[in-house]
C-alpha cells in the first residue's frame, strides 16, 4: 500500500507562529515608537477642532467624496474613508492615520532588513515627525486616505520584494499601485523612490546578484503599468457611469507620452531642484527658521561619504561585475531624486508643495541602511545621528508651533465673528432674513499676524487666515465657520448680488471692518467689509 503524501495544512495556530517570528523586535519597536511618538506629537490634532481652509469647506458635515473626486481620478478616496464611516473629525482622522504609518513603519523596517535598532528608531521618528504628516493632518476630510496611500504606496515594492509568492505578488502589487493613483497620484514616488533605494542596498551588499536587481526592477514596473493601465480603465468606467468628464485640475487631464518627452529637460530639471528645496529652502517646507538646513546639508555629507564607502567596500570577487555593481549603484543614487518626484516628470508644469511630498522622507531609513553596510566610520555615522537628532527636535516643535497658530487663527476668526454678527444683529435697517454679503475674508487687515509664533511654522499654510482665499471657498468656509463654530444658519447673497454690490460705489466708499461704517444694509443685504477688493465669482 502507497504511503500517502503528506499535506501541508495551515492551521491558525501555525499562521500566528509564522507571524509571531516576522513580526520581531525591531518591528515590534517600530509600530510602538511611531503610535506613542505619533499620539504626543499630535495631540493637538486629538483633542482640538482645527483645519486647513480645505478642511473646513469640506469636513465636519462632509458625508462623502461626489463628483469633484471623480473628475480628479481619486474614486478610491470613497473607499479608504469608508473605514472611518467617512466621520471627517481630527480626533478620528489622527488617529487613524497614525494607526496606518506604524503599519508602514514596521513595512519600511522589512524593505531595509535593518539589524540597528538606531535605524529603527529613525524610521519611525521621521514617518510621524515630518511636517508633510502636519499638513496632511489638517486636511481631516483625505488625511486618513492619504496616510492609508502611504502604505498601499509601500505594499506596491513590498509584494515584489518580501513577499513569498512571486506571481501572486505582482498581481497584489498592480492592484496596490491601481488603488494607489486612485486615491492621490502623487504618491507614485513612494513606490518608485523605495524601488531604486532597495536595488541600491541589494547592489551594495551583493546579497542578490545583478540579475536578480534587475528581474524585481522588471517586475515593480510590470506591476506599476499593470496598476496603470487598470487604474485608467476603472477610472474610465466610473466617469462613464457618473456622466462626468476627468477635471483639468492642474493639469492631469493632458499626461501623454509626447508631452512627457516634449518637456523632459525641463522637468527633469524641476524633479532635481524641488529635492533640494525640501531639504535645504524654504518654498516647500520653511527649514531656514530653524537652520534646519544646516543639518541636512551636513547629514547629505554624511551620507555622501558613506555611500562611497560602501561602493569602495563592494565585496565582489569577479572584477568586471564589481564594476558594474558601482556603476548601477551610482546611476541609481543619481536617479533618487527623480524616482522620489516622477510626478513632475508625469504632470509638465506641477509644482510640489508640502502636502505632495511625503516621499522624501524615505532618504532618512535609506540613508541608515547604508549606514548599516559600511564597518568603518563610526565617526560620521554620530555625526549624521547627532544631525538627525536636531532635524527631528525642529520638527517636532514646528509641527506644534503649527497648530498653536492654527488654534490662535480659529480663535481669532471666532471672536471676530461673534462681533460680526452682533453688529449685524444691531445695524440700523437689519431684518433677519436678509442675505450676508461677506466681501473678503479675515486677514491682515483686521488681525495682523505680528507674533514670532507665526515665523516658526512648517509653511505658509499655517501662516493664512481661517477662510478660503477664493471666492467660492470663501462663501463656503464662511457658512461652514458660522454654522459649526457658531451655532447659526446665514443665508449668503447669490453670486450675481454678491459681484454686484462689491463692485458697488456705495461698497468701494465703506471703511474695513472693524470700522464703524463696515457694516450695512445695501439693497436688501447685510453687507460687511473686510477687504478693499473682495474676489469676483466670475
Amino acid at each position: 500500500m502507497e504511503e500517502n503524501k503528506k499535506i501541508k495544512i495551515i492551521t491558525p495556530e501555525s499562521a500566528l507562529e509564522k507571524f509571531l517570528k516576522w513580526f520581531d523586535k525591531n518591528k515590534r519597536l517600530a509600530f510602538i515608537i511611531v503610535i506613542l511618538v505619533g499620539i504626543i506629537t499630535h495631540i493637538t490634532m486629538i483633542t482640538e477642532t482645527i483645519m486647513s481652509q480645505d478642511g473646513l469647506w469640506n469636513s465636519i458635515d462632509y458625508s462623502r467624496p461626489g463628483a469633484w473626486e471623480k473628475t480628479l481620478g481619486r474614486w478610491g478616496i470613497e473607499l479608504i474613508e469608508r473605514f472611518n464611516y467617512f466621520i471627517s473629525i481630527p480626533t478620528v482622522s489622527t488617529i487613524s492615520c497614525i494607526l496606518v504609518l506604524a503599519i508602514s513603519a514596521v513595512l519600511i523596517t522589512d524593505l531595509f532588513d535593518f539589524k540597528s535598532k538606531i535605524s529603527v528608531i529613525f524610521t519611525s521618528l521621521i514617518l510621524v515627525l515630518t511636517p508633510t504628516l502636519t499638513v496632511t493632518l489638517i486636511y481631516i476630510y483625505t488625511s486618513f486616505a492619504y496616510c492609508f496611500n502611504f502604505l498601499i504606496s509601500t505594499l506596491v515594492v513590498w509584494f515584489i520584494y518580501k513577499f513569498k509568492y512571486k506571481k501572486l505578488g505582482i498581481f497584489l502589487s498592480s492592484l496596490c499601485f491601481m488603488l494607489s493613483l486612485s486615491i492621490y497620484q502623487s504618491y507614485i514616488g513612494v513606490s518608485i523612490g523605495l524601488c531604486v533605494m532597495i536595488s541600491i542596498i541589494h547592489l551594495l551588499k551583493n546579497e542578490k546578484t545583478i540579475k536578480e536587481i534587475l528581474i524585481n526592477i522588471l517586475k515593480t514596473a510590470s506591476s506599476v503599468i499593470i496598476g496603470g493601465i487598470l487604474y485608467y480603465i476603472a477610472t474610465m468606467i466610473i466617469l462613464n457611469i457618473s456622466n462626468l468628464e476627468l477635471s483639468a485640475y492642474k493639469g492631469a487631464q493632458n499626461i501623454s507620452i509626447l508631452g512627457i518627452l516634449a518637456g523632459l529637460k525641463t522637468t527633469i530639471l524641476q524633479t532635481y531642484k524641488d529635492f533640494f528645496t525640501f531639504f535645504l529652502g524654504d518654498t516647500i517646507i520653511y527649514n531656514t527658521n530653524y537652520r534646519r538646513e544646516l543639518m541636512y546639508f551636513v547629514f547629505f555629507i554624511v551620507m555622501a561619504v558613506s555611500s562611497i564607502v560602501a561602493l569602495v567596500s563592494i565585496k565582489e570577487d569577479n572584477k568586471k561585475l564589481k564594476v558594474i555593481r558601482i556603476l548601477l549603484s551610482v546611476l541609481f543614487l543619481i536617479l533618487i531624486p527623480l524616482a522620489l518626484n516622477i510626478i513632475d516628470i508625469l504632470i509638465v508644469g506641477t509644482q510640489m508643495y508640502s502636502l505632495t511630498t511625503v516621499q522624501m522622507i524615505l532618504i532618512i531609513p535609506f540613508s541608515f541602511a547604508i549606514f548599516e553596510i559600511i564597518n568603518k566610520g563610526i565617526i560620521l555615522k554620530w555625526v549624521a545621528i547627532l544631525s538627525c537628532v536636531v532635524i527631528m527636535g525642529t520638527y517636532y516643535i514646528a509641527d506644534n508651533t503649527s497648530y498653536a497658530a492654527l488654534k490662535l487663527t480659529y480663535n481669532q476668526a471666532y471672536s471676530t465673528i461673534m462681533r460680526v454678527m452682533d453688529r449685524i444683529e444691531t445695524t440700523e435697517g437689519y431684518y433677519k432674513g436678509y442675505p450676508i454679503v461677506f466681501g473678503g475674508i479675515i486677514g491682515n487687515d483686521n488681525y495682523p499676524r505680528n507674533s514670532a509664533l507665526y515665523t516658526y511654522t512648517v509653511d505658509s499654510i499655517f501662516r493664512a487666515p481661517a477662510f478660503h482665499g477664493t471666492y467660492s471657498g470663501a462663501i463656503g468656509t464662511w457658512a461652514k465657520f458660522i454654522r459649526i463654530f457658531y451655532g447659526l444658519d446665514v443665508p449668503l447673497a447669490s453670486a450675481e448680488k454678491y459681484a454686484e454690490i462689491v463692485t458697488s460705489d456705495e461698497f468701494k466708499q465703506m471703511g474695513i471692518f472693524p470700522d464703524e461704517d463696515s457694516v450695512k444694509v445695501i439693497d436688501g443685504h447685510m453687507v460687511v467689509k473686510f477687504m478693499e477688493e473682495p474676489w469676483l465669482p466670475f
